[in-house]
């Protein structure tokens, strides 16, 4: 997913028009796979011309890198959010954590699987987001795990919140975005059951 695919808007009309198919790639994702939009449906979402498009976008899959930005913002809002929020203990942050997590990928699902499955497929999209660093997105997620060190007895705490936070997220997100796909199959539990699970298994790891 080259970025050099991207023409940057330099005036204020261009920049608006981005803005508008991203707005419509986001309609779009509602009811369809990206797989399935086509620039046709793009272009008339954004109520632009399809010859617009190509003037902005070399393809559709330069719309990519935008919509991992979107999604960056929503990422550091939503951890921004985590952070101000009041825990009693580290197991009340354990279970809200997850919870939390469950929520904010099953609000943005169709993003979320867009973006997972071609970040796969063409990893430069990864480095596309000069913003947001989702390693320090992932490590001030620890760090609310962190703020309860002492109830911490694994001997490396900073190592034992960093697993928690990938078998949360990386589990979470089998759930939401696979549920029907191996290796979510086998629990028979929905994600929302599963949120509520999680950190019945991740507390004893943390605390034995």
């Amino acid at each position: 997913m080259p970025t050099k695919n991207v023409f940057l808007p330099k005036q204020q009309r261009s920049q608006d028009t981005q803005r508008k198919l991203l707005t419509a790639l986001h309609t779009c994702l509602q009811d369809k796979f990206f797989e399935h939009i086509t620039i046709k449906e793009l272009a008339e979402h954004a109520g632009v011309s399809v010859g617009t498009f190509y003037r902005r976008f070399k393809d559709k899959e330069s719309l990519l890198p935008l919509l991992y930005q979107d999604f960056g913002n929503d990422l550091t809002l939503w951890v921004s959010g985590l952070e101000q929020t009041k825990y009693a203990s580290l197991a009340d942050a354990v279970e809200k954590l997850s919870i939390a997590t469950f929520q904010f990928l099953a609000g943005r699902k169709s993003v979320f699987r867009t973006l997972h499955l071609n970040s796969r497929l063409h990893s430069a999209l990864l480095d596309s987001d000069q913003v947001v660093d989702r390693k320090v997105i992932y490590q001030r997620l620890a760090g609310i795990l962190l703020t309860f060190s002492q109830e911490i007895t694994a001997s490396d705490k900073e190592k034992a919140a960093g697993m928690v936070v990938f078998m949360m997220i990386n589990t979470l997100l089998d759930k939401v975005l696979y549920p029907g796909l191996t290796p979510a199959i086998a629990c028979d539990l929905d994600a929302g059951e599963f949120s509520l699970e999680l950190p019945k298994m991740i507390m004893p790891y943390l605390s034995a």
